[in-house]
């Protein structure tokens, strides 16, 4: 996404629209012209900002999705260790059990 051109589109919507509307009103050219320039300086800034609330959310995003991976990650180690512990426990049992049986013969 081309986040860089949104003040540029949005001073240049603003500015086409104030165009039109100077000329469909018949304003003199040197008020147009002041108009214009207010316009395209006020758009400029909010667009701007537009720009950078719109990167701290993409950036908010990329880092909430990174935590869901570390989290998801996280749990698949945590459930690999326990069913590793339940083997090992099993596999303790199996040998106890095996040694008993040694024993009594």
């Amino acid at each position: 996404m081309k986040i860089r051109f949104i003040p540029a589109g949005v001073t240049l919507l603003a500015g086409a629209i104030t165009c039109l509307i100077c000329l469909m009103r018949d304003y003199d050219v040197t008020y147009s012209l002041e108009v214009l320039l207010v316009v395209l300086i006020i758009f400029a800034l909010i667009g701007m900002k537009a720009q950078r609330v719109i990167i701290n959310v993409m950036r908010e995003q990329k880092m909430q999705e990174e935590e869901e991976i570390r989290m998801a990650e996280w749990k698949e180690t945590e459930r690999l260790r326990q069913l590793e512990e339940e083997q090992a426990t099993e596999d303790d049992l199996e040998e106890k059990d095996e040694l008993e049986e040694e024993e009594e013969s």
